[in-house]
């Protein structure tokens, strides 16, 4: 199946003169990842300002799925404006506030004890709920000392009670915050666990990338029997918040670009989206034709956005 998946998947700029009509036409709305894709961390990618004003032109509606909670909703703004998109804020879909929609929907009333950096507290803080973090101080660490004491602490019911663990990016993370959430989602089984951003590798540009959350939340998933709800990609429950606030009733007329197979790839399968896989982020085209997994495979794959320029100067010049 997934051999059958790579003879089908085409990089954008081979299709044929009417296959790239074809494919113009085939989609109305554009979603895009962010990272890796539209930017990276030394600056916006080549060429993404034009092709998505191309885009925006041909009446193509865009949206942008971030797994990056570390940004405020204005930082992201700031950075659509640089590129000369003014993206609204109901067309940028930012994890910290997924997560407030479902604690809303939910009507969750404790506690939430979260592990993630302060851009991400401050929205649930901002929506009303009581967000408990830490520990901050460090753990004595001497011959003296006695580490056994002060795990056993976190087991001991004090404080108010937690209704929540959410997990996210978090510069600071420790033992000390897997432990604590630990000891919450096994004290209560009607804690609810939530994770934004699932990926394993965060690549900053084409020679650096960080350990991202997935790690962590495999470990809490492993040592509580626990399985999170995914309100990032490629979460099932990501996907029905997306397909909801965006009104989508034909999946197939819209085209998912992310950089990453097993997040972006993924999300748009589960979407039923059609998926284009960027070659500008977390993805080399040889990891790409190694991929044996269907569901993570794109329909079409493109270099970068620059492409669309190529794609859209073609079109036009044959259409006149």
């Amino acid at each position: 199946m997934a051999e059958q998946a790579k003879k089908e998947m085409k990089h954008i700029l081979d299709l044929s003169k009417a296959e790239r009509r074809q494919f113009l036409h085939s989609f109305d709305t554009l979603m895009s990842d962010c990272d890796g894709v539209l930017w990276n961390f030394t600056g916006p990618i080549p060429g993404v300002d034009k092709a998505l004003q191309l885009l925006r032109t041909d009446g193509k509606k865009l949206a942008f799925i971030s797994n990056n909670g570390m940004r405020t909703m204005e930082e992201y703004q700031k950075k659509f404006h640089s590129l000369g998109i003014d993206a609204l804020e109901e067309e940028i879909v930012h994890p910290a506030l997924t997560t407030v929609h479902y604690l809303k929907s939910i009507r969750m009333r404790d506690a939430v004890y979260c592990i993630g950096t302060e851009v991400f507290k401050d929205y649930l803080r901002k929506a009303g709920f009581k967000v408990l973090d830490g520990p901050k101080e460090r753990f004595p660490d001497s011959r003296e000392a006695n580490q056994v004491r002060v795990y056993s602490d976190y087991f001991e019911q004090h404080g108010p009670k937690v209704g929540a663990v959410v997990i996210d990016i978090d510069v600071n993370l420790s033992l000390q915050h897997l432990m604590k959430a630990k000891c919450y989602l096994e004290r209560d089984p009607n804690c609810v666990f939530i994770a934004g951003a699932t990926d394993y590798i965060i690549p900053l540009d084409s020679s650096m990338d960080v350990i991202g959350p997935g790690y962590f939340i495999d470990i809490l998933e492993r040592t509580t029997g626990r399985k999170a709800l995914i309100l990032g990609k490629p979460g099932k429950a990501l996907a029905q918040v997306v397909l909801e606030q965006f009104q989508i009733t034909e999946p197939k007329r819209v085209l998912f670009v992310g950089d990453m197979m097993p997040q972006d790839m993924g999300f748009g399968t589960e979407c039923g989206f059609q998926k284009l896989l960027m070659l500008s982020g977390g993805t080399p085209k040889d990891a790409l034709l190694a991929q044996t997994d269907p569901n993570q495979l794109p329909n079409y794959y493109a270099d970068s956005f620059a492409d669309f320029i190529e794609l859209y100067n073609e079109t036009m010049h044959v259409e006149e």
